[in-house]
């Protein structure tokens, strides 16, 4: 039985090396640690299974937690170098988003200050959500 849970704790730590997800790391040592517990209860199922199941509860929570922590803060976001960076507007989309250009490549952006009569050039970034540029489009001159 014992080597049953060690077979299964190695395949889903090869499933983790692929996925690459802490969460898969810690059902795999769940495994492993109810593999332990049915070296000495081997006639038993369900204290191995029990275990499994407390240690990846526990582990999980504890993953979660430490992952919780380790977000950006705002601190870290105003280290940012590209806020405050001029990009040109290539393409309007739709509902305050655009396309832009900014450093030679093309950018998805979402306008902060989105005006449906706007027809600005440039923006300047103001934030990031994910992979979108917040942008704060210029208002055009006026001849």
């Amino acid at each position: 039985m014992m080597t049953t849970w060690l077979v299964i704790a190695a395949a889903i730590l090869i499933t983790e090396l692929f996925l690459g997800t802490v969460y898969l790391l810690v059902v795999s040592l769940a495994a492993a640690g109810a593999g332990l517990v049915a070296a000495f209860f081997s006639d038993s199922v369900s204290i191995p299974l029990f275990t499994a199941a407390l240690l990846s509860a526990l582990g999980i929570a504890c993953v979660h937690t430490w992952l919780k922590r380790r977000r950006p803060t705002e601190k870290q976001a105003d280290n940012d170098l590209d806020i405050g960076q001029s990009v040109q507007i290539l393409q309007r989309l739709h509902d305050g988003r655009y396309e832009v250009a900014y450093r030679g490549t093309h950018w998805q952006a979402q306008a902060v200050n989105h005006d449906h009569g706007h027809a600005a050039e440039s923006a300047v970034i103001v934030g990031k959500q994910a992979n979108t540029l917040l942008i704060h489009l210029h208002q055009p001159s006026q001849p």
